[in-house]
């Protein structure tokens, strides 16, 4: 009996050790949830976006939505990020009315049914409403510091919201100025890439580059191994003086230098070739002629009733005024310069 006990006993050890063994060799589960807390005209699920540049901030389309996760009565949902590349990349969470598409953006106004957030595979993010009023404009993020950073940033740049009501023209400039002046001074004491230039997105740098090439030259440096496409569109985007390219300036001042030398060369060839012809006598001249004509020493010496001899002095002079050395070379020579008469 105290055997059979203990053989239980062993039995039952052995078990526990292998579900605990089983449940912490389980991959734990990371994910975005949260609590929302919609009215009824809200459709009650959470989608998830992939943004693939900064300039995609404001674009949506079914294809970019990744995931999506339906809120309970309770109010909660979760969407798993375990599928979700190592890096950490920019994404957007969004609502949508019953009575607009599902992949439908409000901008701007109470009623503003989206926030960014920066997540990867192992991400823990808990996004909190703290109220039903403004819905997505009054968030919480908990313990995930990067999309804290978007959520803050987000706070500075709709103050120039507010330049739109009681102010001029010009206090309206000073306060956009500061806003501006302000992101990038938080894109520059970043730490985050992407937060970064979520920051500098929102300072508008196109529009104050001529005015800071300073800070950009510094801010490149500072990124300068930082190849995510994010970094690459953004370096593509800066409105920088490109140096000018002089290479078709170059090939054509080539190219005429090039032919008018050619011109020239081929001009003082044919000068040449007629101050060696001038210089052949008149005996010379004829029998270059016969030479051309391909006829045999024998042959010239027969025309010319003149001794072989005399044929190949002649001939020797012929090659030696002219600067060739063969009867090759001889026929080579254009008739048209070969002037008889003279």
């Amino acid at each position: 009996m105290h055997f059979t006990l203990n053989y239980f006993k062993g039995i039952f050890l052995i078990l526990v050790l292998v579900l605990n063994a089983k449940i912490f060799s389980q991959e734990k589960v990371h994910a975005i949830s949260g609590l929302l807390e919609l009215g009824p005209s809200w459709r009650p699920t959470v989608y998830l976006s992939h943004i693939k540049s900064f300039d995609d901030l404001y674009t949506i389309s079914n294809e970019m939505i990744i995931a999506e996760s339906k809120i309970d009565s309770l109010g909660r949902f979760s969407i798993p990020t375990n599928y979700l590349i190592e890096q950490d990349q920019l994404y957007r969470i969004h609502i949508s009315k019953k009575s607009d598409p599902e992949a439908s953006l409000i901008i701007g106004g109470s009623e503003e049914n989206h926030i960014f957030i920066i997540a990867n595979r192992n991400s823990d993010i808990e996004i909190v409403s703290l109220g039903k009023e403004k819905l997505l404009n009054l968030i919480e993020i908990k313990e995930h510091l990067p999309s804290q950073s978007l959520l803050k940033i987000d706070k500075i740049y709709h103050y120039k919201d507010s330049t739109d009501y009681g102010l001029s023209t010009l206090k309206k400039e000073f306060v956009v100025k500061a806003i501006n002046e302000k992101l990038r001074f938080v894109a520059d004491t970043s730490k985050h890439p992407l937060v970064s230039l979520y920051a500098l997105h929102k300072s508008d740098f196109k529009s104050n580059y001529s005015l800071n090439k300073a800070f950009y030259t510094n801010y490149l440096d500072k990124w300068s191994e930082e190849d995510s496409n994010y970094f690459k569109v953004f370096k593509n985007q800066l409105p920088t003086k490109k140096t000018k390219n002089y290479q078709p300036y170059l090939v054509g001042v080539l190219s005429f230098v090039l032919g008018f030398l050619t011109h020239f060369l081929v001009k003082e060839n044919k000068a040449r070739a007629r101050r060696r012809l001038k210089s052949l006598s008149v005996q010379e001249r004829k029998i270059l002629g016969l030479l051309q004509q391909g006829k045999s020493n024998k042959e010239i010496s027969e025309e010319y009733h003149i001794e072989i001899n005399t044929v190949k002095t002649h001939i020797r002079n012929i090659y030696s005024k002219l600067n060739i050395k063969s009867r090759k070379e001889a026929l080579e020579i254009k008739s048209d310069n070969l002037d008889l008469k003279r």
